[in-house]
């Protein structure tokens, strides 16, 4: 376990613009910088990185936070572990210490999904000596290729690796939550060779089975390659097979290939070739591609041969397209599969076959769809429209206009033939097109939602910013030292719990003599805290109340005064109405409710009234309000 103090010191030193450009590309804009959002598809940056707040934050999907939670959302590491990669950039040594009891059982509650996965993967490769590795061996993978990427077998039998999970302590209902164990008891994969599949950070999210009795293959009830289903953790169409193997090589490269299958994948990178992805035979999604594209703009699509190779190549291509990546696609001679031609020719043919005959996506549409076409008009003119279809899903008028003039030499019509076509077909695609929907990653470690009111997110927002000012130099009081004075006897009032907590820690540091700063909080070592902070601290996330402007809130009335002090002063008073108001309809109800012969009682209650009602509109006159 990592202690807090050191977490602390890791989160204050990690520069968020030093973090940040490891993966993406950032350009200055004002104070601050600026990139195309990594988590969501768009065509103007909306993701904003502040150096003065150490924070990130996208105004596109609305993902933001500090240091660490860029780690977590970018590259899929848990908070320790991202705390691990900036202790290591920065040079900082973390002693950790050992876990509680109660620690141990909270950690394991979180990622008992993964801690299941793991112990089946173990089971999986202590039963690969035998059968399964004969197999693997058969197909020219070397003992460290299979340790590599953590190949296993499935023996075959009804229950194995059910009893052996249960007998370990690890409940039924999980095994059977992630597909290990089928609703009657049954081992989910029985005489297969195993594929473990790992998310972002490699962590066992899934596994593959791949059948090794080749006769059965066409079986109905025996498909060659069974998938885990979907989980809590396993989520198909956002998952790429090795990309955890591969982002690196991705990365340096700045290039990612993409294959069909799990040993396509395998293959490639046993002859060195790590910058890598496979479908893992799924139809490619958006939310794939968008996980290609945090790391690269370049894919280089690499599948089978044979009609369904090329089929799937053609609807990736025009997916990829819509998302601004640049597609080449390097088709292979039929019946080849990337695994079978890299035995067949070398490595060195091989790489050289990439090179030389990877072509743009005009010139391989071009000849999947006019081959055959003979003179025949008609077949001519539907092939144009399908390479016209593609051509307007590119969004850059650029290179929009370059692929309709090289279209235009293949097919030999005029570019002003093309280019009206293809304005028509971006007309149609635009009124097709359905607004993204971003797939949020489950997580075991979900954070709380603020549902606090605009008035105290405000609040707590000007005690963060100004909080270490001074506000009074006669009495050495601070801006944290007054707005906590003043709400502290209604604080308990607050709606938000995250502002609540903000504002009670913030009382500690006041009475330990410490500022009252955002970085403070950014840094904190509950991510909850952290990115509602950051969140906080860029002003065009906060959406003020309407009836401030109309009521001159914002605007400073004392020209000896900075604007905040004036606007912290009626934001106490307008907080404090709040409260009172409350007060006073709880008691009026209390009033409404008492049995007409409690005399005491009653009279008690509207001794009450009375005295809220008098706080209540002193507080709106001060305030300079009519209604309240």
């Amino acid at each position: 376990m990592i202690p807090s103090t050191t977490a602390r010191l890791i989160l204050e030193t990690a520069r968020i613009e030093e973090v940040v450009c490891e993966f993406l590309t950032l350009r200055r804009s004002g104070a601050n910088l600026t990139a195309l959002c990594p988590f969501h598809h768009e065509k103007t940056p909306s993701f904003s990185v502040s150096p003065v707040r150490n924070t990130f934050k996208c105004f596109g999907c609305g993902k933001g936070g500090n240091a660490a939670k860029f780690l977590m959302e970018h590259e899929g590491y848990n908070f320790p572990e991202a705390l691990r990669w900036l202790a290591r950039k920065y040079n900082i040594e973390i002693q950790e210490t050992a876990s509680t009891p109660e620690q141990l059982a909270a950690q394991q509650a979180e990622e008992s999904l993964f801690i299941v996965n793991d112990f089946a993967q173990k089971f999986f490769q202590s039963h690969l000596p035998g059968t399964g590795l004969d197999y693997l061996k058969s197909r020219g993978f070397t003992e460290a290729t299979i340790q590599k990427f953590g190949l296993g077998f499935a023996p075959d039998g009804w229950d194995g690796l059910t009893k052996a999970a249960t007998q370990a302590g690890f409940k039924l209902e999980i095994l059977q939550r992630l597909g290990l164990t089928t609703a009657a008891g049954k081992d989910f994969f029985r005489n297969r060779v195993i594929f473990p599949i790992n998310n972002l950070g490699g962590k066992v999210i899934a596994f593959a089975g791949r059948t090794i009795n080749n006769e059965t293959i066409q079986q109905s009830n025996n498909p060659k390659y069974l998938n885990s289903p979907e989980s809590p953790i396993y989520h198909k169409s956002q998952t790429l097979y090795g990309v955890h193997l591969a982002k690196r090589a991705i990365r340096q490269q700045n290039v990612c290939i993409l294959v069909e299958g799990y040993t396509d994948l395998i293959a490639l990178h046993q002859a060195g070739i790590e910058n890598v992805v496979a479908s893992a035979g799924t139809a490619l999604t958006t939310e794939q591609l968008l996980l290609i594209r945090r790391f690269t703009p370049n894919l280089h699509i690499l599948y089978d041969g044979d009609p369904a190779g090329i089929g799937a190549a053609l609807r990736g291509l025009d997916l990829a397209l819509e998302l601004d990546l640049n597609v080449k696609v390097t088709p292979l001679p039929h019946p080849d599969d990337p695994d079978s031609f890299l035995r067949r020719v070398g490595i060195a043919d091989f790489k050289e076959c990439l090179a030389t005959n990877a072509k743009d996506f005009i010139a391989f549409k071009a000849g999947i769809l006019l081959n055959d076409t003979a003179n025949d008009p008609v077949k001519k003119a539907n092939a144009v429209h399908g390479i016209v279809e593609s051509i307007a899903r590119v969004s850059d008028p650029i290179k929009r206009s370059f692929f309709i003039k090289a279209c235009a030499l293949l097919v030999g019509l005029s570019e002003d033939v093309l280019t009206a076509e293809t304005n028509k077909a971006m007309q149609a695609l635009e009124k097709k097109k359905q607004p993204l929907v971003i797939v949020e990653r489950p997580s075991a470690l979900s954070l709380p939602k603020a549902t606090s009111s605009p008035l105290e997110t405000h609040l707590t927002r000007l005690l963060l910013e100004h909080g270490a000012d001074i506000y009074d130099q006669k009495e050495n009081i601070t801006v944290a030292e007054h707005i906590l004075g003043s709400i502290e006897d209604v604080l308990e009032h607050f709606e938000g719990p995250l502002c609540h907590r903000i504002c009670r820690e913030s009382i500690e540091l006041v009475l330990a003599k410490k500022p009252v700063t955002p970085q403070h909080f950014i840094a904190h070592e509950d991510l909850a805290v952290s990115g509602f902070v950051a969140d906080l601290m860029h002003e065009s996330a906060i959406e003020p109340d309407p009836h401030w402007a109309q009521n001159g809130f914002l605007r400073g009335s004392d020209p000896a005064k900075p604007d905040y002090l004036d606007d912290i002063a009626k934001t106490v008073s307008r907080f404090k109405l709040r409260v009172v108001s409350q007060l006073c309809e709880q008691n009026l109800k209390h009033i409404k409710d008492t049995p007409p012969g409690d005399e005491q009682a009653m009279l008690r209650l509207l001794k009450v009234h009375e005295k809220l009602n008098l706080m209540r509109k002193e507080l709106a006159e001060s305030l300079g309000l009519v209604k309240f």
